[in-house]
């Protein structure tokens, strides 16, 4: 079957993301009634303004977070850290993932592009979305400097930005989080037609790993190309042939330092 480009769905990610979303976590919000007719949603009114509020917006924005989560490979589940974490911020972007879904080419005027009027949207079993999940934060791992920025905010996490008790910080910012994002505002989300690429886009150019590395000994260099590879701190030691991981946790560290210094603002 050919796959139509329905260009009536162009800048419409968001829906896109919805009816991504698995009937198990739709089921924890409020629009468990929300039309699975994409046509319907941008004729009727009444779901066309559900469909722009705020409200819509913190559905994806919670849901996608707690999706992708697991696939960060970051130690604790994501109610631990704190809103101020970096990859807290990260998770909770979902207008990132729809631009991580775009470099994979899909869009919404490709996933609706054989959609007609009255037809439904099925949703998809768990297994499979968690699958298409899996790949997308995959894809976006293996083309940004993730696992460089895993292990700098790791060796220079703020205390209460991690912690599996109670924070009195953590509780303020989720208070202020929730409050901020209920409030009754339209959108119009033809504004992210053409988003551009990564919001971390112009970062990635001054996180130039080849540039940054130069300024390191060889050690230190083969160290960040192990981690950016995927290694353990305990893989490394053995690699390099140090007597235990303390070794390459003290050099990360010191790489992490210059590394902020590296990416400072000029």
């Amino acid at each position: 079957m050919n796959i139509r480009v329905n260009t009536r769905f162009r800048g419409h990610d968001p829906l896109m993301m919805f009816y991504l979303l698995p009937e198990e976590v739709v089921a924890r919000t409020e629009l468990t009634d929300f039309p699975r007719e994409p046509h319907k949603v941008l004729d009727d009114p009444k779901w066309r303004e559900v469909y722009e509020s705020d409200y819509f917006q913190l559905v994806l924005c919670d849901t996608w977070a707690w999706l992708v989560w697991d696939y960060f490979e970051i130690r604790g589940g994501m109610e631990k850290y704190s809103g101020y974490d970096p990859f807290w911020i990260i998770a909770h972007a979902y207008t990132l993932w729809m631009q991580v879904f775009r470099t994979m080419n899909l869009s919404a005027e490709l996933y609706f592009g054989n959609v007609d009027p009255g037809d439904m949207m099925a949703y998809l079993p768990y297994e499979e979305a968690a699958d298409i999940i899996r790949t997308m934060v995959g894809h976006f791992i293996a083309n940004t400097n993730f696992r460089l920025w895993r292990e700098v905010v790791k060796e220079h996490r703020a205390h209460e930005d991690y912690d599996s008790r109670r924070s009195s910080i953590k509780t303020d910012f989720h208070r202020q989080w929730y409050h901020t994002r209920a409030k009754t505002k339209v959108l119009d989300f033809a504004q992210v037609d053409e988003p551009s690429y990564y919001p971390f886009e112009k970062i990635d150019s001054r996180l130039d790993v080849e540039r940054f590395t130069k300024c390191l000994d060889y050690k230190n260099q083969r160290i960040v190309r192990l981690l950016l590879d995927g290694y353990t701190q305990v893989e490394i030691a053995k690699m390099i042939g140090f007597a235990n991981h303390s070794g390459v946790c003290k050099r990360i560290k010191k790489i992490g330092e210059l590394f902020l210094e590296y990416i400072k603002p000029q």
